[in-house]
């Protein structure tokens, strides 16, 4: 995924300053505090930025800055307590190549709760915020890549195969 420096596609630098916060787990309200804005002017901001990179989420969105190098990529580090089963690694990618939670969990043959109870170990094993901070963490840990951004080459690894007891 290659797209001009000069291109209207791009991000804004005030969109850019938002998604540095986003990525470092903040919410909505908290962006807002630390960067002296309205919440409201986080939101539409996020939701334009989103829309110049034809993704619907901002965690999808966090991935595409990394891969297209528009913020700076996160320090690699050995993942904490074990690293992501195989199972997180496929939601993680999903996640970053802008499926929902429901298309993941449909995908991941997964009920939306028991999805959520795998986002939430992973965020408490790796002490993440939310799934921005997820993204963030999944490309420091080695997780995420730029081998895949939304829109482009949509392949997310395979499910592992599953085993009987």
């Amino acid at each position: 995924m290659t797209l001009d420096p000069r291109s209207k596609l791009l991000p804004t630098a005030a969109q850019l300053r938002i998604a540095a916060v986003l990525a470092q787990g903040r919410d909505t309200a908290e962006a807002a505090a630390e960067l002296g804005l309205a919440t409201g002017t986080v939101s539409t901001a996020q939701s334009t930025a989103n829309h110049r990179l034809g993704v619907r989420h901002r965690y999808a969105f966090i991935h595409a800055c990394y891969v297209l190098s528009l913020l700076n990529r996160p320090t690699p580090a050995a993942p904490p307590n074990g690293g992501a089963e195989p199972h997180e690694v496929v939601i993680l990618w999903r996640l970053a190549l802008d499926d929902s939670h429901l298309e993941v969990a449909a995908q991941c043959h997964l009920s939306m709760t028991a999805l959520q109870r795998r986002l939430q170990s992973l965020r408490t094993r790796w002490n993440a915020a939310n799934e921005c901070h997820l993204i963030t963490l999944g490309w420091r840990y080695g997780v995420l890549n730029a081998s895949r951004a939304a829109g482009h080459q949509l392949t997310p690894p395979a499910l592992p195969a599953r085993t009987r007891p």
